[in-house]
């Protein structure tokens, strides 16, 4: 059974070697050091999810996102931010301006522990998955739909 892959995109090299630890064991870890890297790779490779941190100069992180939500092929891709710590906020360049708000399924703020990484990555593919349906649940939907249509056919027959 193949593997989902999941790309980070990130400029600290601790993180990234944190992530690809964490998730290694479960999924196939990809990584980009750069906004740049970051899209070759997305539109190189199908990923199943993007992990994306901080990137600089700054904004290339929110511009990333952008993109990747403006491109048809990858705009389901799950998105989860793992932004700097708030303290750091002022220190990277970080500043909230309007119509800057990302659309993300999780958004984290460092420090994140590896466990906590390993979780959350989990709960949003739990989330976003698409459960099959068992044929005797549609099945018993159809007997539904007719049974009720029989009724407006007698009512309206009469």
């Amino acid at each position: 059974m193949e593997r989902l892959k999941i790309l980070v995109v990130d400029r600290d090299p601790h993180f990234i070697r944190m992530a690809q630890q964490a998730l290694g064991d479960s999924y196939e870890v990809s990584v980009a050091f750069t906004k740049r890297e970051g899209l070759g790779k997305v539109k190189g490779e199908s990923s199943s999810m993007v992990i994306l941190g901080y990137l600089e100069p700054r904004g290339d992180a929110f511009r990333l996102h952008k993109e990747l939500r403006e491109n048809l092929k990858n705009n389901r891709v799950p998105l989860l931010v793992v932004d700097v710590c708030p303290e750091e906020h002022f220190r990277k360049g970080w500043r909230r301006e309007e119509g800057m708000q990302m659309d993300a399924e999780d958004y984290v703020s460092r420090p994140i522990e590896p466990h906590e990484l390993t979780e959350l990555v989990g709960e949003i593919f739990q989330r976003i998955s698409v459960k099959p349906v068992e044929l005797k649940s549609i099945w018993e939907q159809v007997e539904g739909v007719l049974k009720r249509m029989e009724k407006i056919e007698k009512v309206l027959v009469k």
